[in-house]
C-alpha cells in the first residue's frame, strides 16, 4: 500500500493490525529525523506509589551530594504543571470504611507514566495483579523501566527508528527490562501496556504502535471516525471472557518467569486531533454492559428467554457496546462544554462516569450500621450475605481505575488546536532538532527514574 492510498476516504475508518510479533503487522516508515526532543508535557502516577523508589535513592545517596541532587532533579521532572493534551489520573473505586477511614484494596495497584513531545508521545500502563504491596510493586517497577529505557534508547542514545516495526521491537525489548526490574525488586504479577506515537514518513497521520500483555488496553478516539481499539488482538471478542483472568502478565508468574499468553503487537494511524488513550481493566470493564446490568451473556445457541427481560448480548456485541458508551460519555460531556474534549477532560469525564456508576455499592457497603460494634462470627456472615445480596443488582466493577491520554499533533500551546505535520517543515528550526545538536537539550528534557540498583 502506498503513502497515497492510507489516506483513506471519509466514510472508512482507520485498519488496526495485530499480531503475535512485530513481523505479523503492517510497517509504516517514520520520519526519526523530525523526531522533536522537546518535552511540552511528562506525569506519572499514582504519586505514592513511586515515593519508595526516591526514599531508597535518597537513602543509598545520603553522602553523595551530587548524586542525591541528581535524585532530586530526576524526581522533580515528573511534576510538570497538567497539561490539556497530555494527562493521566489513577483513582480507587472501592469502598471506604466509615470507621477507620481506611479504603479497601490500598495501595492502589495501577501506575501509569507519560513523556508527551511536540510531535510524538510514548505512554505505559499497567496494572499489579490482586491486591497489596507487591502488586503495586510491579506495576511502578514495570512503567518507571519500561518508559526510561524507551526514553533514554530514543532520545539520549539516540537509537534510530525508521519504521513502526522498529519502535515494536524496541518496546518489547522493554517488557523484558520491566520484567528484570520487578524481579530485582521483590515484586509480584503485573499486566503492561506500552503506547508509542511517531510521526508518519512523508504524510500528515501518525502511527500509534503499542505492545501490550495483560487486560491494560489502548483506544483511539477520532472526531471523524469515533472510538476504536486498537489492542483487540490481545483477547478474542468473539469468545466469553473471564474478567477475573487478565490473560497475561510480566513477573515471576512460574518461577522467575513471565506469562506472555497474549503478548500482542499492535499498529494503526491516526490523524492531528485524535486522542489516544490507555486504560486499566477499572475503567474499560465498567463500561461492559452485562457489568452495567443493561444486559445478560447471550449465547448463539439460547432459547431460553431472560426472565430478568434484559437484552441479551453476545461477546463482540458487548465488545462495540462498551466502546460505543465511552463514546456517548465523551460525547455528552462536549455537549455541556460546548467545545471538543481535551485529552485531560477524556480522562477525567472516564473517571467520573466509572465513579458515578460504582457509587451505589460502595454505599451499601459504607453503611455504617455494619460497623457499630464488634459481630460475632454467625452475625458477621450473616451480614455478609446481606451485602452480597444487596450488591448482586447493582451496577459497575469495583476495582482500581487508570486512564491515560494524549492528543495527537504538532504541539503548539496547551489552548491551540495541534498541527499537522505539513506544517514542520516551515517549523522544523523551532521544533525539531538533528542529533547532534540535540544531545545536551534531550539529557536536560528527558525524564529518567533512578532505582535503588542503578546508585
Amino acid at each position: 500500500m502506498t503513502l497515497r492510498e492510507m489516506e483513506r476516504s471519509p466514510f472508512t475508518p482507520p485498519e488496526v493490525w495485530g499480531g503475535r510479533t512485530a513481523e505479523e503487522v503492517k510497517e509504516f516508515p517514520v520520519d526519526y529525523s523530525l523526531l522533536s526532543s522537546e518535552v511540552f508535557s511528562a506525569g506519572r502516577g499514582p504519586e505514592r506509589n513511586f515515593d519508595y523508589e526516591l526514599r531508597n535513592v535518597l537513602d543509598v545517596c545520603n553522602n553523595n551530594t551530587e548524586k542525591r541532587q541528581e535524585a532530586d532533579v530526576n524526581h522533580s521532572l515528573w511534576n510538570l504543571q497538567p497539561n490539556r493534551k497530555a494527562y493521566g489520573t489513577s483513582l480507587s473505586l472501592y469502598d471506604r470504611n466509615p470507621v477507620t477511614g481506611k479504603v479497601s484494596g490500598d495501595p492502589i495497584a495501577d501506575s501509569y507514566a507519560y513523556i508527551a513531545r511536540r510531535n510524538n508521545s510514548l505512554m505505559v500502563i499497567a496494572d499489579g495483579v490482586n491486591w497489596g504491596d507487591k502488586s503495586m510493586i510491579a506495576a511502578s517497577c514495570a512503567v518507571c523501566a519500561s518508559i526510561n529505557y524507551l526514553n533514554d534508547a530514543v532520545f539520549a542514545n539516540f537509537h534510530a527508528i525508521y519504521s513502526t516495526k522498529d519502535a515494536l521491537l524496541l518496546m518489547r525489548k522493554a517488557f523484558d527490562v520491566a520484567h528484570e526490574s520487578i524481579l530485582q525488586h521483590n515484586g509480584g504479577l503485573t499486566t503492561l501496556n506500552i503506547t508509542m506515537v511517531l510521526p508518519i514518513h512523508s504524510s500528515t497521520q501518525y502511527a500509534v504502535c503499542s505492545v501490550n500483555v495483560g487486560d491494560s488496553l489502548t483506544y483511539v478516539f477520532s472526531k471523524r471516525y469515533g472510538m476504536n481499539e486498537l489492542s483487540v488482538a490481545s483477547h478474542d471478542i468473539n469468545k466469553e471472557r473471564n474478567m477475573k483472568d487478565v490473560g497475561g502478565a510480566i513477573g515471576p508468574v512460574d518461577g522467575s518467569q513471565p506469562y506472555l499468553t497474549n503478548l500482542t503487537f499492535s499498529v494503526t494511524t491516526c490523524e492531528p486531533g485524535d486522542i489516544v488513550f490507555q486504560t486499566t481493566d477499572g475503567i474499560s470493564d465498567n463500561f461492559d454492559p452485562v457489568v452495567t446490568k443493561l444486559a445478560v451473556p447471550g449465547r448463539r445457541d439460547s432459547t431460553l428467554q431472560s426472565v430478568e427481560e434484559k437484552a441479551e448480548m453476545l461477546p463482540h456485541e458487548r465488545h462495540m457496546f462498551a466502546m460505543k458508551g465511552m463514546e456517548r460519555v465523551i460525547h455528552e460531556y462536549e455537549l455541556v462544554t460546548e467545545h471538543d474534549i481535551s485529552a485531560q477532560e477524556l480522562c477525567k469525564a472516564l473517571s467520573n462516569h466509572v465513579t458515578s456508576l460504582t457509587q451505589p455499592k460502595r454505599l451499601v457497603i459504607e453503611n455504617p450500621v455494619y460497623y457499630r460494634r464488634q459481630f460475632k462470627k454467625k452475625e458477621r456472615k450473616k451480614i455478609e450475605e446481606t451485602i452480597r445480596n444487596a450488591m448482586r443488582p447493582l451496577p459497575g466493577k469495583l476495582d482500581h481505575a487508570t486512564v491515560l491520554a494524549y492528543e495527537v499533533g504538532v504541539y503548539r500551546d496547551e489552548n491551540s488546536p495541534n498541527r499537522s505535520l505539513d506544517d514542520i517543515s516551515s517549523a522544523q528550526e523551532s521544533c525539531c532538532v538533528s542529533y547532534r545538536s540535540s544531545v545536551s537539550s534531550t539529557i536536560e528534557t528527558s525524564p529518567s527514574l533512578v532505582f535503588e540498583s542503578d546508585v
